[in-house]
């Protein structure tokens, strides 16, 4: 498969040191689809589908204004901001306190121009739409319960918005994780989204630390083991206030602390900083069970392939 890692060509993962370079906020835990991509479909197992309290969020962002504010914030984790009404205000309190990264990903189904407009003009940064197909054939086997037809229309017509609302710095991307059912599509999607002037990201396929299959990664036996990127620079904030061990736990399985009692500054000198100092030292052994089997890392060292459209 394309996209494959190479991980004798990694150099050593820089640790955001002090605070998070990236914060991701579970604004909402719900989702509209059951992508074969994803385990969302098991996260009743685990927590709540909820919304994250205003009061939480608040809190978090007038942290982030504080200590870091040119972090990229992610408003979602593993859901879908168009199933929370107050996105746009949630957007622009976060643009109004100084954070200059603000950015979203979304399924796209629902991000129709009533919906979208309140983003844009709350100054989003920019919005990640995952497609992964360039067909409506290969988008059904991945993003199941999706609508293709009615995202490439939505895309198409945000980025009109854009052109017409927006400022220039704002973006949409779209997203193509690439996958045994989609591989053979890549070039097309690339070709066709770069043609209408809509940016494109193609990166390979992650497994939610063993949660579902991905092909692409390697046994860690197999391979020389190098510093989760994700693990280095990212924190992850579930609705309830508990921070996930990495961007592959999105069920919280292994559970860090929690932003309602503590600072982020706080939790990322904890034990978090001890578990990045036992990447950092090649002590994975030491790992919980689900870092320490989870080949996930892999996925942080492939060739991106990201091509950026010229504003008009």
């Amino acid at each position: 498969m394309a996209y494959k890692s190479d991980t004798r060509k990694a150099g050593r993962t820089v640790e955001s040191e002090g605070f998070p370079a990236v914060v991701l906020i579970d604004n909402t835990s719900a989702c509209n689809l059951r992508c074969s991509c994803c385990d969302h479909v098991n996260i009743k197992k685990y927590r709540k589908i909820e919304a994250m309290k205003r009061e939480l969020y608040t809190k978090i962002i007038d942290e982030i204004a504080d200590e870091s504010p040119h972090s990229r914030v992610w408003e979602i984790f593993y859901g879908d901001p168009f199933l929370l009404r107050d996105m746009p205000e949630r957007v622009r309190y976060a643009k109004d306190r100084g954070l200059t990264d603000v950015v979203l990903n979304t399924n796209g189904v629902l991000m129709t121009e009533q919906r979208a407009l309140p983003l844009i003009k709350a100054g989003l940064d920019a919005i990640y739409v995952g497609i992964d197909g360039t067909t409506k054939k290969t988008y059904d086997q991945i993003r199941v319960g999706g609508d293709f037809h009615a995202v490439v229309d939505n895309v198409l017509k945000y980025r009109d918005l854009l052109r017409k609302h927006g400022r220039p710095e704002q973006k949409i991307f779209v997203q193509y994780v690439v996958c045994d059912i989609n591989e053979h599509e890549t070039d097309d999607f690339r070709t066709f989204w770069t043609e209408r002037g809509v940016n494109v990201k193609v990166r390979p396929r992650v497994s939610w630390a063993g949660l579902i299959e991905a092909s692409n990664l390697q046994p860690n036996a197999t391979v020389e083991r190098r510093p989760c990127y994700w693990l280095m620079q990212t924190i992850n904030i579930c609705t309830d206030g508990r921070v996930a061990f990495c961007s592959a736990d999105p069920h919280c399985r292994v559970p860090c602390g929690n932003v309602s009692t503590h600072s982020i500054k706080e939790l990322w000198a904890g034990q978090l900083q001890e578990y990045r100092n036992m990447h950092k030292e090649g002590r994975f052994d030491e790992l919980p069970e689900m870092c320490r089997e989870c080949m996930d890392w892999q996925s942080a060292y492939a060739e991106l392939a990201e091509a950026v459209c010229p504003v008009d």
